[in-house]
């Protein structure tokens, strides 16, 4: 895992909820009212509401759920490898800064240092050498 992919997760949970929308959009199935007659005598015009599904709407939608997809399964990959760092304070280092959004500095105050940089620097540290 590198630091590109995980700077991505933010980014994917927008795209999740952004294409979820989207689908939900092209859901509705196309309408209409048709003549008839009834079967038997007297054969009286009777009108029936036909439903059914625009093709390209169907097309569009398999695209979109690809996306979608991916862009969970990306997710998941983040969120197992955040989820596999056995050290806590590590962990929480890597779940402030790419789940919630945080800034070093935020995250290095919140850890007890006043320096801006402590944050970082185990982060870097524990991506070159691999976990």
């Amino acid at each position: 895992m590198d630091a590109e992919m995980l700077k991505e997760y933010r980014y994917l949970k927008r795209e999740i909820k952004n294409l979820q929308e989207r689908i939900k959009l092209l859901k509705p199935s196309v309408s209409d009212t048709v003549r008839a007659s009834n079967t038997e005598f007297p054969y009286q015009e009777i009108h029936i509401q036909i439903e059914g599904e625009d093709p390209r709407k169907s097309s569009l939608e398999l695209i979109l759920q690809k996306r979608l997809d991916a862009c969970v399964d990306k997710v998941i990959e983040i969120e197992r490898f955040i989820s596999s760092i056995e050290d806590s304070r590590i962990r929480m280092i890597f779940q402030r800064r790419y789940v919630d959004g945080w800034s070093w500095a935020k995250i290095s105050m919140s850890m007890g240092s006043g320096s801006e940089s402590y944050a970082r620097m185990i982060h870097n540290r524990y991506l070159i050498n691999g976990g």
